[in-house]
């Protein structure tokens, strides 16, 4: 049987957002916010419920070695990647538990973020863009802190 190619598309965000600088990341232990860019006292990113993350290197000036560059993945930006040989490796390395299901994989995607010193790969069934204040960041930090409380 012949595997389909990765194919990464770039997504439209309804910000125009500058992928080359600065970001952070907040993940817990079922999602992930990207938080990307701070305008008064709002402050703007994507919300993913996340399966798995990889954040880190390769930087923009490497970006040209890493697997998808050559099915499209640009140097900054947002993108997914449809059949996604990420995806595909946690479905085969989930084998081993007892109550494996191919089903639990069939609906995530494997989306890429790319900014100039770092990129981010997230596997998830959903993501939304979101806004919310400083406020609301501290009391999404200060749960998952109490969450570390015995």
């Amino acid at each position: 049987m012949f595997e389909k190619k990765p194919k990464v598309k770039e997504i439209k965000l309804s910000r125009e957002y500058d992928f080359s600088y600065e970001n952070f990341v907040l993940a817990t232990q079922h999602e992930v916010y990207l938080l990307i860019e701070k305008s008064e006292d709002d402050i703007y990113g994507i919300k993913f419920k996340s399966r798995v993350v990889k954040y880190g290197s390769p930087n923009d000036e490497a970006r040209g070695g890493h697997s998808l560059a050559k099915h499209g993945l640009g140097l900054y930006g947002f993108f997914e990647v449809e059949n996604s040989p990420w995806i595909k490796e946690q479905a085969e390395l989930n084998k081993v538990h007892p109550r494996h299901s191919d089903m639990l994989f069939s609906g995530l995607s494997h989306y890429v973020a790319c900014f100039q010193d770092v990129m981010i790969e997230i596997t998830s069934g959903s993501y939304e863009e979101f806004k919310m204040s400083q406020q609301e960041l501290n009391a999404v930090l200060q749960e998952q802190v109490s969450n570390l409380e015995a």
